[in-house]
């Protein structure tokens, strides 16, 4: 394998080089990848002073449009929870930038050279492989803590003290929340000393997610189509089970509705209900399709975290209904909360029915959407990647 050639020429001068650590959690569509999502984000908003290197199972056509990223192709599983305990034999030659002959033939050696680690999966100790002066930031996606990602038929282990190790080698860990922090810390207190609980405290901050400027609409579409949208992963921590039977249950009241779950053929979801939809579009025409639908529910979440979903649906101006909880407080303090299956449903009715509170919702959405789309913590996250 020859992936240490490098094939775009790295610009001389002010880059500085970042090795990626990626978290891939959607290894049947790498470009519907939350990572993907979330890096490519980043690489918008911190400009040219950076050049990337992304390790990936395959390549991602979305980050083909950026001059400063070279995407490096190495074997990993790019499955959930393999990811975090396996750590790839191609990523420790990255990190520990050994020379190598990709011929094999004695040819020149190659190696790459970064300045910074980028690490999404703090389940992997990097540092033995990072020289010592190479500083180390993270992001965490996903916490495997037993209040919310425990033990279950998919996740028969819980490496919340591997997430803990790595996080404590870095200079600084990004949450998606204030509210995922603080149970992380809960959760660390059962192993971990007071020391290292205040090192956690001062490594662990929050990054609240900013969107895509240019994805925002100018205004609310009040000429949409009476469609209830589930726009989230159809899994079990994300509530798609007890969703689905309060859409049957509220089916009964009325049947002048259609519902779209918008990543169901990508999970094998299929209804034999006409008024069920579960085609999966490119995220082109996904984001297209959104500000003609009516209203997007986003049930509770187990792993406190943020949701992209849910920004989504306010940045194209569709109200969201989210049922309570802290983290979606953070998201969106003023949105709209369901408590109740009762209080949905009401929720649900109005959407359809009274355009003028629908458009309410939603217009508060787009203006918070707005505020998330103008986050100044990039300049933060900047700071920290340079020397």
């Amino acid at each position: 394998m020859d992936f240490w050639n490098t094939k775009k020429g790295i610009p001389q001068g002010h880059h500085r080089k970042v090795m990626v650590i990626p978290n891939i959690t959607n290894s049947s569509n790498l470009e519907a990848d939350s990572f993907i999502d979330v890096i490519e984000n980043h690489i918008s908003n911190l400009g040219d002073d950076f050049f990337w290197f992304i390790p990936l199972p395959e390549r991602v056509k979305r980050l083909e449009k950026f001059d400063n990223v070279e995407q490096i192709m190495i074997n990993m599983s790019g499955n959930m929870f393999h990811m975090r305990v396996s750590f790839p034999t191609d990523i420790i030659k990255l990190l520990q930038k050994s020379s190598m002959d990709p011929t094999n033939k004695g040819n020149a050696k190659l190696h790459r050279d970064y300045d910074v680690v980028y690490s999404h999966l703090p389940d992997w100790s990097v540092r033995r492989f990072v020289p010592t002066k190479k500083k180390i930031i993270g992001y965490c996606h996903w916490w495997e803590m037993p209040i919310c990602n425990g033990v279950s038929n998919m996740n028969n282990y819980l490496n919340l003290e591997a997430e803990i190790i790595g996080t404590l080698q870095m200079d600084r860990l990004y949450v998606n929340t204030v509210t995922q922090k603080n149970a992380v810390i809960e959760a660390a207190k059962l192993s971990f000393n007071h020391q290292k609980i205040n090192d956690l405290e001062r490594i662990i901050q929050p990054f609240y997610l900013s969107l895509p400027k240019e994805e925002l609409v100018d205004k609310v579409n009040d000429n949409y189509e009476k469609t209830i949208v589930f726009n989230h992963r159809c899994k079990e921590y994300k509530g798609f089970p007890q969703f689905m039977k309060l859409m049957f249950e509220y089916r009964k009241t009325r049947q002048d509705f259609n519902l779209w779950i918008t990543m169901g053929d990508k999970y094998g979801i299929k209804y034999d209900e006409p008024w069920i939809s579960t085609e999966y579009l490119t995220k082109r025409d996904y984001f297209d399709a959104l500000p003609n639908k009516a209203v997007v529910v986003t049930p509770y979440e187990t792993h406190f975290g943020w949701s992209i979903a849910a920004t989504d649906a306010m940045m194209k101006g569709i109200p969201v209904l989210f049922e309570e909880c802290d983290n979606y407080r953070e998201l969106h303090e003023t949105g709209f909360f369901y408590k109740n299956k009762e209080e949905l449903f009401k929720a649900l009715d109005k959407c359809l029915d009274d355009v003028e509170w629908r458009n309410k919702i939603a217009t508060y959405g787009l203006e918070r959407a707005e505020i998330l789309a103008n986050t100044n913590q990039f300049e933060e996250l900047k700071d920290l990647l340079l020397p």
